[in-house]
């Protein structure tokens, strides 16, 4: 099979800029086209690569988003990138992985760009209530044992338009500010927050992790409405627990939600 390497990534460039990184980065694939980078990354962890491990790639063709959703890009215009991560810590805790990595997006975002970017629970991120960026991150675990994760992220840079299904809630960076960005200079930000914030939760320091996230959510105490399976249902969004968990307010009564039963959520 004939490979085609990015013409707007390096990775010899970005392995010498991301140098410094304590666990992501030491090993970068840059490929022009891909199926999924989340596809990739699966087969080369199996394959045995190495924890940090990153997969990018100009464009997918078959990219994929939170249940089951697919995801729309142009090509050589946005980030699209995978990271393989090998956690040695309880199951319970990935709970928080997608928290960090929305939280890493949102402080390139800030880095890079200047302006302020919103986390939606739990792990979209908006720039004036439109999504600019998602997270998917997908595990391999086996009797409660982590063998890996895979940490897939896709960040609307220079994308000029979006099909008219998704142009009410999609926007990039560019339709945002007016502004042409380098890719790989928000990539680079956007892989030194991540390499921080999975720095602290291997530490344990999971509160400063929760805070961050909170700064930059705007939902809680406002009336959300969503989906529980086929069921829509609304009620008051309170706060996360120490576990990520969403706390809601439904009839008076709170319940505390994981990211794998709400889809859709709008407020």
């Amino acid at each position: 099979m004939k490979v085609n390497f990015s013409a707007v990534f390096s990775s010899e460039q970005l392995m010498h800029r991301l140098a410094s990184n304590l666990h992501i980065g030491k090993s970068v694939f840059c490929y022009e086209s891909v199926g999924s980078t989340n596809d990739v990354a699966h087969r080369f962890a199996k394959d045995g690569a190495r924890s940090g491990t990153i997969i990018l790639a100009e464009f997918q063709t078959a990219g994929r988003g939170r249940n089951a959703k697919k995801w729309v890009g142009q090509k050589g215009e946005n980030v699209i990138a995978s990271v393989i991560l090998r956690p040695t810590m309880p199951l319970e805790n990935l709970t928080y992985l997608p928290l960090l990595t929305a939280l890493s997006v949102a402080q390139a975002i800030e880095d890079v760009v200047g302006e302020r970017a919103e986390i939606k629970w739990p792990n979209d991120v908006l720039m004036h209530r439109k999504k600019v960026a998602g997270v998917l991150v997908e595990t391999s675990a086996q009797a409660g044992v982590v063998d890996y994760v895979v940490v897939g992220i896709g960040l609307n840079v220079n994308q000029a338009q979006f099909p008219d299904e998704l142009a009410q809630q999609a926007t990039s960076l560019f339709l945002e500010t007016g502004v042409v960005y380098d890719q790989t200079t928000l990539f680079v930000s956007l892989m030194r927050f991540l390499d921080a914030n999975y720095a602290r939760l291997k530490s344990g320091n999971t509160e400063s992790i929760l805070s961050m996230w909170r700064a930059h959510c705007e939902m809680f105490g406002k009336h959300i409405t969503f989906y529980q399976g086929d069921s829509k249902r609304e009620g008051i969004a309170l706060d996360i627990d120490e576990r990520g968990f969403l706390r809601v307010e439904i009839e008076q009564k709170e319940e505390r939600l994981s990211q794998a039963e709400i889809q859709t959520i709008r407020y």
